[in-house]
């Protein structure tokens, strides 16, 4: 479990933790943000997805396939972490569902090799849509850190692209 309190290879790039804090030095976790649902599935695991607890139909159609299948699978949920992200409680479903409408956290499992996407926003919303909410990002909406919220879309762009290219050969 990953949650958001202290950095982990999963930790997003830019994100205030209690071991990497933000400073005159660093602007949070430096590095990218290790895909674990890709890694996996890129380890042979029968049924790998993505899921969010803003999405609990979909959410639970993928834990009734991955416990009906034989063989090793994972799902990675997405559940904000009020504490570690500096957010109210209220806004915990928000956050999430802003995660997957950004395209920062797509809804998608990979069955036998064959990815798939669950779910394609309607318009697909601007990554700070997603990061403005978290107190752990305050910081990126400095001047001084616009390249790095330039960056992050780059990279939320790019992996939605892939994913999307992948998707598209199992059509």
């Amino acid at each position: 479990m990953n949650t958001g309190i202290q950095r982990s290879s999963a930790t997003p790039p830019g994100a205030w933790t209690t071991t990497s804090p933000v400073g005159k030095v660093k602007p949070g976790k430096l590095g990218r943000k290790k895909d674990i649902v890709a890694s996996i599935a890129e380890q042979g695991a029968v049924y790998v997805a993505q899921a969010s607890i803003s999405n609990f139909r979909d959410l639970i159609e993928k834990v009734r396939k991955a416990v009906s299948m034989d063989g090793a699978t994972f799902i990675n949920v997405l559940s904000p972490c009020p504490r570690g992200w500096r957010t109210d409680t209220s806004e915990t479903v928000n956050i999430a569902r802003l995660a997957v409408e950004t395209c920062y956290w797509p809804l998608y499992e990979v069955e036998n090799g064959k990815w798939k996407i669950n779910y394609i926003p309607r318009q697909k919303l601007p990554v700070t849509e997603y990061l403005k909410p978290q107190g752990r990002f305050a910081h990126l909406f400095r001047p001084e850190n616009a390249q790095l919220l330039e960056e992050i879309q780059k990279e939320v762009d790019a992996k939605w692209e892939l994913l999307q290219k992948k998707a598209q050969l199992f059509q």
